[in-house]
Order: structure tokens, then C-alpha cells, then sequence
């Protein structure tokens, strides 16, 4: 598991969530086609990983800015507690 120190996601953070997680989800290791849903963090929609997940035959499909807590529901709700948790910790 990988945790940053500042508590937010970067560059290399995402390309190692892709290959540790994303990757070894069902359907993953054989590099079924998929979909992963983001939002416009800097880090997502870099060219080079949109390289990666092209690689693992992942479509990004990315939320338009200010859309996010009604298409992410989660991560205003649960990942947002999660988070305090977490840098607490």
C-alpha cells in the first residue's frame, strides 16, 4: 500500500495506484477493456498516463470541472472521512 506524506495524490502516485491496483482488478491482468472515471486533477490527464491506461486497455473518461460531488458521490462522502482519517494517522 502507498501512502504519501501531504496526503494528496501526484504524478507518480497515480501510475503506481494504476499498476498495483487498477491493474490487478477483475479482468485486469488480462487487460480487459475498461472504463475508469476520473475528474480534472492535474495528475490524472497527463499524456503519460493516458499512455499508461491505454496500456491496460483502460478508456479514461474525465469529469468536467465543478461536477464532482454529483458524479464522484464518494469521494465527497466516503473519501473525504476516509482522508481525515488518514492524516490523522
Amino acid at each position: 500500500m502507498f501512502i504519501l506524506k501531504d496526503g494528496w495524490m501526484d504524478g507518480e502516485g497515480i501510475k503506481l495506484w494504476l499498476e498495483k491496483v487498477w491493474s490487478k482488478r477483475p479482468g485486469g491482468l488480462l487487460k480487459k477493456p475498461s472504463l475508469l472515471v476520473c475528474d480534472q486533477f492535474k495528475a490524472h490527464v497527463t499524456e503519460s498516463r493516458k499512455r499508461f491506461a491505454t496500456k491496460l486497455k483502460t478508456h479514461l473518461a474525465v469529469i468536467p470541472g465543478g461536477l464532482t460531488s454529483q458524479l464522484q458521490p464518494l469521494d465527497v462522502s466516503g473519501n473525504k472521512l476516509f482522508k481525515g482519517f488518514m492524516h490523522e494517522e
